[in-house]
């Protein structure tokens, strides 16, 4: 058993329970409020994981975006768009060099966030991503605002609990064919 070393009182916080939404698409003025530097997936690569909190527009203040960056991977096409957006992050903040991840906490900077697109796989739906970093050099930087045209959500086919369409190419596998046993989706 562990001491938390105080006493916690539950009653003394909020404990309504939100449903989860994605930013909608516009421009945000964020900053990285926590960061980790850790292996890829395979742990053949490592990658920079950042925690993002929307300062502008107001309504949004406080929502977080999470990022990540490809900084080693065998894969040296993920390895330079992960570079290059890094690189990219740290142009809008205004800063040339980093050796720490903290080096990027609390540094305000302006991006474009858009929907992304589901998993190939459909696995998991599409999530708020970061579309385009916007610089102050470049004297052109513009107010956070939501965009006043949304993209219709749409469900991943994978989570959307309707049977699958028939396929008239390929004959429905049979218990037999399986082995007898029907395959789990997780495995």
């Amino acid at each position: 058993m562990a001491s938390l070393g105080q006493t916690f009182k539950a009653t003394d916080h909020d404990t309504e329970q939100r449903d989860y939404e994605e930013l909608p698409n516009g421009i945000y003025r964020l900053e990285i409020e926590a960061s980790d530097v850790g292996p890829t997936k395979d742990g053949r690569g490592t990658i920079l994981k950042t925690t993002n909190v929307v300062i502008e527009p107001e309504q949004f203040k406080g929502r977080k975006l999470f990022n990540v960056y490809n900084l080693q991977n065998p894969n040296s096409e993920a390895q330079r768009i992960g570079q290059q957006q890094l690189a990219s992050l740290c142009r809008a903040m205004g800063i040339e060099t980093v050796d720490e991840s903290e080096d990027l906490h609390f540094h305000t900077y302006v991006a474009t966030i858009k929907l992304g697109k589901p998993s190939k796989d459909g696995r998991y739906p599409a999530r708020a991503e970061i579309a385009r970093y916007w610089f102050p050099d470049q004297g052109n930087v513009p107010e956070p605002a939501v965009d006043a045209n949304q993209p219709v959500a749409r469900s991943s086919p994978a989570n959307d609990n309707r049977p699958a369409a028939a396929n008239s190419n390929k004959p429905a596998p049979t218990a037999a064919a399986a082995g007898g046993q029907k395959k789990r989706p997780w495995g």
